[in-house]
C-alpha cells in the first residue's frame, strides 16, 4: 500500500470512528424519566440508551484498532 492509499485507509477508518462515537453519544443523549423520589419509572429505557451506547463505543473501538496509522514518512510523501 503507498502513503496515498494507506492515508486515504487511515481517514476511512477514522470517519468510521466519528460515526460510532456520534451513535453513542447520540445514544445517551436526553435523559430518563424518573420519579419524585429520583428512581427510574422505567429502568429498561436507561438500560436501553446504556446498552447502545456500549454498541457503538465498540463499534467506535474497533475502527480505531483496524486502522494502518500514517507515520510521518506517509505524510511526507505527499508533498
Amino acid at each position: 500500500m503507498n502513503a496515498k492509499e494507506k492515508i486515504a485507509s487511515a481517514e476511512k477508518g477514522c470517519q468510521k470512528a466519528q460515526e460510532a462515537w456520534a451513535d453513542a453519544s447520540a445514544a445517551l443523549a436526553g435523559g430518563v424519566s424518573v420519579n419524585g423520589y429520583g428512581i427510574y419509572h422505567d429502568r429498561s429505557e436507561l438500560r436501553y440508551k446504556l446498552q447502545a451506547a456500549q454498541v457503538s463505543i465498540g463499534n467506535a473501538m474497533k475502527a480505531l484498532d483496524e486502522i494502518d496509522w500514517p507515520t510521518e514518512s506517509d505524510y511526507n510523501q505527499l508533498d
